[in-house]
């Protein structure tokens, strides 16, 4: 077992964040902080996808590169945690199959939940095995820029009542920030200040990312 999996039979209570993190940016941090300070979750745990199926035609950064940003990203966050667990894994990154893979690695009565936006929250019917993983795992909702909090929220009770999952809505302060955005931005040679961690920004330059 992974030693950052290992630390996490200790904590009471932790939330996942998963994504392609390609850049990682201030804004996913700004989320992890939010829901530490919100909710009764002691650590989040940065999980890097492997080979995510939703960006299956998009051209995404070795695997490994996006790790080393995530680890750089967190550095001096002492309640955030990384994990290479997808992608050691191999194959598609399915989030029902991680979390089972985490029950599996913690034991059943382990208690995390996994964050994601709001507005993602009304595509679970997407997912691969959505009935089952709304059965084993619980949600944390956070708000994104540009939805009505309110039609959120309704969306979100109308699929607990449905499915009887547990969904924790909160609101968190607008970062409109995007992977996609840093990445053009460097193609074209305009400064990402205020939208990476430095270190990160530094690991971009250094290996001439997104160029």
């Amino acid at each position: 077992m992974k030693d950052e999996i290992k630390s996490l039979k200790v904590i009471n209570k932790f939330a996942i964040l998963g994504g392609t993190f390609d850049p990682i940016h201030l804004g996913h941090i700004s989320v992890a902080e939010a829901v530490l300070d919100k909710t009764d979750v002691e650590k989040v745990l940065f999980i890097p996808s492997g080979k995510p199926p939703h960006k299956e035609l998009e051209c995404v950064s070795n695997s490994d590169i996006r790790l080393d940003m995530t680890r750089l990203a967190i550095e001096g966050h002492e309640n955030m945690e990384v994990s290479s667990i997808e992608i050691d894994r191999g194959g598609m990154t399915y989030t029902v199959d991680t979390v089972l893979q985490l029950k599996a690695l913690l034991g059943n009565d382990a208690k995390f939940k996994f964050i994601t936006g709001a507005d993602a929250i009304h595509d679970i019917k997407t997912w691969k095995d959505y009935k089952l993983l709304l059965k084993i795992c619980s949600f944390i909702a956070v708000t994104r820029p540009g939805y009505n909090k309110n039609t959120e929220a309704m969306e979100i009770e109308k699929i607990e009542k449905k499915f009887g999952c547990d969904i924790e809505f909160i609101e968190i302060p607008p970062v409109d920030i995007s992977s996609s955005q840093i990445r053009q931005n460097i193609s074209n040679g305009i400064s990402v200040d205020g939208m990476v961690p430095d270190k990160v920004s530094e690991y971009i330059f250094k290996k001439g990312l997104y160029k």
